[in-house]
């Protein structure tokens, strides 16, 4: 049977004027297109289109807002969970942050719970275990975006605050209990009376010479950190007598530079005290204190006669600035009878601390802001690719000089995610690696190695400090 056609496709395409239904009265259905339908289609009120609304935007940085939320780890103890919950067990000046800050959640480290694992006890004696990859906010199977470690690397490890950094602002304060008063004291008033000058900002590079790795750390970090401030586009800051290196990259300059600038933002790029290594206390005293020019190490008790850290943020990219760990993520990587690996071996006799220098500087009567340093040693390869050359700190200048020192103010913590990001991405790197490795595939086990060990340098980078603090 042959298909019915249409005889006149154009006279069906064809619009003359007439509005069609496909109803059925016994004859087509047709009117014409007249006033009255241009009447109905424009009565009744008009009205501007609805916006549709997108979700609403929530600043990053807000940590006020309960989608982003701020809260404290704390040690376990032997405390009842209720008590737990309220942090009755915790000094005084904890519990009054605690509730100066909306009665933030408390949080408690477990040691049988993985590291990005946390727990977090109810009034009622429940409790849960939140991961700090999962839901965020102030909810109560959430986990905060800024988080404040308080307790010392035996009490809450290192590697605790490596994990949670990569997904939350974390920080931690390891402080006496009059240091630990002290600084919850400024926080809580915004660093009251502080006068550090945000435009005058102090980067010392320390530079022994072109086989030393202080001279790529003072061409990678501190050169480039100078200049970006030197160079802004808006000519905020000063950096006559803000940049010291050669001869003034002692630790008598320094201190000058400090007294005479108040500056909101210090760098500091140099080799940090790991010795004497057959001398357990004296290494300790001076564990990871800069090491000026002349080999010699930056004096505390001569920088805090002569100048107050009050308000101010300190970076320092030398070994162990931060403290050291009982086992060093680079245990093995050298001959025991080389002088890192018997530098390695000295650190880890010393067990898991925070360095001297933070906490001489965050627990005094008028606190610095935060500290940001390292617990591990800090190598070559970290800032230089060894295959092609190339210069790998970007990350470093963007987090303290792109994203820190922003009209906007943002918090520290969540300045330093640019950074934490390349670690997490290097850790990526490593498990492809093991994976190639797995298949034998050529030059992989090389790979895995120095990706492990830029990856295992990198993170331990931590901030000693609120994360919400903001350069002044």
């Amino acid at each position: 049977m042959e298909p019915h056609r249409v005889a006149d496709d154009d006279a069906i395409l064809h619009d003359d004027g007439q509005l069609r239904a496909n109803a059925w009265c016994g004859a087509p259905v047709v009117a014409a297109r007249d006033a009255a339908f241009d009447a109905w289609g424009t009565a009744g009120k008009r009205e501007p289109p609805k916006k549709l609304l997108a979700p609403a935007e929530v600043d990053p940085g807000n940590w006020r807002d309960p989608t982003i939320g701020w809260g404290v780890v704390l040690p376990d103890s032997s405390a009842p969970a209720p008590d737990k919950a309220r942090a009755l067990d915790a000094p005084e000046c904890v519990r009054t942050l605690i509730a100066a800050r909306s009665n933030a959640p408390v949080f408690r480290y477990v040691s049988s719970l993985p590291p990005g694992v946390l727990r977090r006890h109810a009034p009622d004696g429940s409790h849960s275990d939140p991961g700090v990859a999962g839901l965020r906010g102030m909810g109560a199977n959430a986990i905060p975006k800024f988080l404040l470690i308080i307790g010392s690397p035996t009490d809450i490890p290192w590697s605790v605050q490596y994990r949670l950094q990569l997904d939350a602002a974390v920080g931690r304060l390891d402080l006496d209990p009059a240091g630990l008063e002290h600084y919850i004291d400024a926080l809580l008033s915004d660093w009251n009376g502080a006068t550090v000058a945000r435009a005058k900002p102090v980067v010392w590079a320390v530079d022994h010479g072109p086989q030393d790795i202080t001279r790529l750390m003072r061409r990678t970090i501190a050169d480039r950190l100078a200049k970006a401030f030197a160079t802004d586009a808006g000519h905020e800051f000063v950096m006559q007598g803000g940049a010291l290196a050669d001869d003034t990259s002692t630790g008598p300059a320094l201190v000058d530079a400090l007294v005479q600038r108040t500056p909101a933002f210090i760098a500091t790029s140099s080799h940090g005290a790991t010795g004497p290594l057959d001398d357990a206390a004296a290494m300790k005293a001076q564990l990871g204190v800069p090491v000026d020019r002349d080999h010699t190490t930056l004096a505390l008790g001569a920088l805090t006669a002569a100048w107050s850290p009050h308000g101010a943020v300190w970076y320092a990219h030398a070994c162990c600035s931060a403290g050291c760990d009982a086992v060093s993520a680079f245990a093995g990587v050298a001959p025991a009878n080389s002088t890192l690996g018997q530098t390695l071996t000295a650190l880890g006799a010393l067990g898991a601390q925070s360095a001297p220098l933070p906490k001489l500087l965050l627990g005094r009567p008028a606190p610095a802001r935060a500290f940001i340093g390292h617990v591990e040693p800090t190598f070559d390869w970290t800032l230089r690719d060894t295959r092609n050359g190339q210069t790998t700190t970007a990350h470093i200048i963007d987090a303290f000089y792109g994203q820190l020192h922003r009209a906007s103010k943002p918090p520290l913590g969540l300045a330093m995610q640019t950074y934490y990001r390349a670690v997490g991405g290097l850790w990526r790197d490593v498990a492809n690696s093991r994976d190639d490795m797995n298949a034998f595939k050529a030059g992989a086990a090389d790979d895995v190695r120095r990706l492990r060990l830029i990856a295992s340098d990198l993170e331990s980078m931590v901030l000693l400090g609120d994360p919400t603090v903001t350069i002044g």
